[in-house]
């Protein structure tokens, strides 16, 4: 017979259970309005509908149990004992009241417990008894004290430290990492799978899945499927329908959005911090557990072709994406990040299983969260059936890696690049190149330039290019405000504040992990196309010439001013404003988690914002000018919509003035 570690209470000895009160109660609060114990009591209920609906294949749930309902119930209770340590580190006193109040609530319905000292000694008992040995006793020990799983990590009963009584014979595989100031705290589970956190104080909390997986990844057979399950997720899974998502969506009351790219897929969620594990809940459904039915796959086939004839009408939106295909012709990161009109054929219920399968592999995925404890989150997982998920081979067999890549096309393929150098499986190949889509009709023609840049593998370089973005800056022809807009970046001063015919004019810079593509996006009025991109090669070049004047042959136009390089007031004020537009974009929880969980999947560490900042303080303006001669060096991708007739005769004389290679 299990020895219960908890005495007996006047809940247990009568014939009402806690959920027979927990629904006598909530009738009673609702005819008092008594709005406190209406909201606690009406989560736990919710709690438990989803427990009993939701029963895996190894655990039964009834809400007819007292040691069931009591596990949701201490599971609540943890969850506010952390809402308040939040908040009271947030000065956030009337919140910190809601939390106890909602806390004293939910301790009146559990049982009496017994004293840590008394779970002890009938842990101790039980070992004794069964002559327990080894970690696979535990599970043994545990069930005949009868602490249900619902308890293990929440209750007083885990204060025993029962793996010290038990004598062990092996080691978890899980490992922990904290960060050197302490703010970031990473688990990795035995199947690889990476949880990681930073408690932050603030009055929600913000949840991300981030899936290693994209258009970088795709082949000819799954091109577009990235996109593909963006648009598919929170619909039907497993467990939930995809009414039951939008319900519980509308019901959590927070932000909620999945998002795909060319090096990763994106869930991320930002809610009270009472409801992040119905949050968590939901991320773990449309990641974990997708049904992709038929008729939502229909659904999305008749989508797809209106959004892709929606961005093709927008340059802006339309042309980066161009700007990809034309600069890496080999694949990879040159891959649609859109699923392509010709391959909704192909998408198929068993093609999308399939993707999923191949992807969402554990060693490829990070949970990650902002204001949550670690240990929660942790356990969160577990529940939710992240570690259930089994790991690939390579990772199985303790290799620690997982070598991502698709099985056929070019970039895969050992193709040799124009250097003829060898590059691997899914490294990205920087090709170049020129593509032009003449449409006279247009009121503005636009011009992109590019160059090959560096991605976030090379750290250094990585910040002297985003000062370089900066430096250069750009905007509009019309902007309200000061400094802070850019307006004395060199592309204001330079450009848009000298020729009134040109009608934006901005840097832009695409990273990557193992490459990046920078250059400068203008518009303008028909017909001044070429003129146009000799302002662009100047600028660039004006970069490029540090402290020297450049040569009269350089420009075909007469510059406004010095044609030399940028002065140490200029970097300065790029290196002010990088920094200030990293601090600021950090106060947001959500771009925490993003950075977060990014930096973890591409890194495996957290670089702080501390650390960025001295990175950035140590850039000089020598080093400026050198990434931009870098920039010169390798061969440039130009794009042109509009009035091209005249770019397309006069481009390569443009090129050589500037020692561009196109």
């Amino acid at each position: 017979m299990p020895v219960r570690w908890y005495a007996d209470s006047p809940a247990t000895e009568a014939a009402q259970t806690i959920h027979a009160r927990l629904k006598q109660d909530m009738k009673i609060a609702m005819k008092a309005r008594d709005k406190p114990r209406l909201t606690t009591v009406k989560s736990i209920l919710s709690d438990i509908v989803y427990a009993e609906k939701n029963q895996s294949s190894g655990a039964s749930f009834s809400k007819d149990s007292d040691v069931d309902v009591a596990g949701i119930i201490q599971r609540g209770i943890k969850q506010r004992n952390d809402s308040i340590r939040s908040y009271k580190d947030g000065g956030r006193q009337d919140l910190v009241d809601i939390e106890e109040a909602e806390l004293r609530i939910l301790e009146s319905y559990l049982p009496q417990q017994l004293s840590p000292k008394q779970i002890e000694a009938l842990v101790r008992e039980t070992i004794e008894r069964l002559g327990a040995s080894g970690i696979k006793a535990m599970g043994t020990v545990m069930r005949e004290v009868d602490i249900s799983p619902a308890f293990k990590s929440t209750t007083t009963a885990a204060s025993v430290d029962v793996n010290a009584n038990i004598p062990l014979r092996a080691s978890s595989p899980e490992t922990k990492d904290i960060s050197a100031d302490g703010q970031t705290h990473t688990t990795t589970l035995p199947n690889g799978l990476r949880v990681v956190s930073e408690r932050n104080p603030g009055h929600f909390t913000a949840l991300g899945v981030y899936v290693d997986a994209g258009s970088r990844y795709e082949d000819r057979r799954t091109s577009g499927f990235a996109h593909l399950m963006d648009r598919l997720a929170f619909r039907n899974s497993e467990r939930l329908s995809s009414a039951e998502s939008v319900a519980m969506i509308e019901r959590l009351g927070g932000s909620i959005m999945s998002s795909s790219s060319r090096e990763c897929i994106m869930y991320q969620a930002a809610v009270f911090p009472h409801d992040v594990p119905t949050a968590l809940r939901l991320l773990a459904e449309t990641t974990l557990r997708p049904k992709f039915l038929p008729e939502d796959v229909e659904e999305l086939r008749a989508a797809v072709p209106w959004e892709l004839q929606d961005v093709e009408s927008k340059p802006e939106m339309f042309l980066p994406e161009k700007m990809h295909e034309v600069a890496f012709q080999t694949g990879t990161l040159g891959n649609p990040l859109l699923c392509p009109v010709s391959q909704l054929d192909a998408v198929t219920s068993e093609a999308l299983h399939a993707y999923h399968e191949q992807w969402y592999r554990p060693e490829r995925i990070v949970v990650a969260a902002v204001g949550l404890e670690h240990e929660t989150l942790v356990q969160l997982c577990k529940d939710n059936g992240y570690g259930d998920l089994g790991g690939s081979p390579s990772w199985i067999e303790g290799k620690g890696s997982w070598i991502s890549g698709s099985q056929d096309g070019a970039a895969n393929s050992g193709t040799k690049a124009k250097n003829g150098t060898a590059f691997t499986r899914n490294q990205a190949v920087y090709t170049g190149g020129t593509w032009f889509d003449y449409k006279p009709n247009m009121d503005f023609s636009q011009v992109y330039l590019g160059f090959k840049s560096t991605g976030v593998d090379d750290e250094r370089r990585l910040y002297l290019y985003a000062t370089l973005q900066m430096l250069l800056g750009g905007g509009g022809s019309f902007s309200a405000g000061g400094p802070g807009k850019g307006m004395y970046s060199r592309l204001y001063t330079r450009v848009l504040n000298q020729h009134a015919w040109i009608e934006s004019c901005v840097a832009f810079h695409h990273c990557y992990t193992d490459t990046g593509l920078f250059g400068i996006s203008a518009s303008c009025g028909p017909r001044n196309e070429y003129a146009l991109l000799d302002v662009i090669a100047t600028e660039l070049e004006a970069v490029a010439s540090g402290k020297g004047r450049l040569s009269l042959r350089s420009s075909l136009r007469s510059p406004y001013a010095s044609q030399e390089g940028p002065t140490s007031l200029e970097v300065r004020r790029a290196k002010n404003q990088l920094k200030s537009n990293l601090l600021m974009n950090l106060e947001s929880r959500m771009v925490q988690l993003e950075d977060l969980g990014r930096q973890i999947q591409v890194s495996g560490r957290k670089i702080s914002a501390d650390t960025m900042v001295d990175h950035i303080e140590s850039i000089t303006t020598d080093e400026i000018s050198n990434v931009a001669r870098e920039l010169l060096e390798t061969p440039a991708t130009l794009l042109t919509q509009g009035y091209t007739e005249n770019i397309e005769k006069f481009y390569p004389q443009v090129a050589a003035n500037h020692g561009i290679k196109i």
